[in-house]
């Protein structure tokens, strides 16, 4: 719904109405990852006029698993929160397993984790220790077609397929109020 449109520009103030309440948009959305907030529980968030919290079906999907968030009720019941939810589609985390953080890509130039020479070699220089897992990333770490992504589990390994449908399935089964749908996310140093 639009309560408001600028007559100057394309901007406008709207309201979107959920099974678990309203949101009012434009609106600040607070992440809880893995669906928990990090140094203050739901309850403070809501009472500070939060309406709509983050969570990424990438990290649900691996642990606890939607099946789990489902038969608990949902996700609204499992963590407590009876306000409404967004989740992702998985796609930005399955991108980062081969290119790294936005930051880590740019360093690199692009290039693949386990490839990248010059990003581990500049961490080897500062004494830090590269900070992903190099069994689940990099060159080999994602497998992407028309119809589907396979990676491994940065848990424990395991190979996972993700699909668009997939990935709609999952985020019904937690409970999201607002899903998205699977979408790949194209390296920055690519033309188009």
């Amino acid at each position: 719904e639009i309560i408001h449109q600028s007559k100057k520009s394309l901007a406008r103030t709207g309201r979107i109405t959920t099974p678990h309440g309203t949101i009012d948009t434009p609106a600040f959305v607070a992440v809880g990852t893995n669906a928990a907030l990090k140094a203050i529980d739901f309850a403070k968030a809501d009472d500070a006029g939060q309406q709509l919290i983050f969570s990424n079906t990438y990290h649900l999907l691996l642990q606890p698993g939607p099946r789990i968030i489902r038969d608990a009720g949902g996700i609204h019941k499992f963590t407590g929160r009876e306000k409404p939810f967004i989740t992702d589609s998985g796609g930005f985390q399955v991108f980062s397993l081969a290119y790294g953080s936005v930051k880590e890509s740019l360093e690199s130039g692009g290039e693949l984790k386990r490839s990248n020479r010059k990003v581990i070699q500049s961490a080897k220089k500062r004494n830090d220790k590269c900070h992903w897992r190099s069994d689940v990333t990099g060159e080999n770490a994602v497998t992407v077609t028309e119809d589907h992504v396979i990676f491994k589990s940065y848990r424990d390994g395991a190979k996972v397929t993700l699909t668009p449908e997939s990935s709609i399935q999952a985020q019904r089964d937690i409970g999201a109020d607002i899903i998205i749908p699977l979408d790949e996310l194209p390296p920055h140093h690519i033309d188009r």
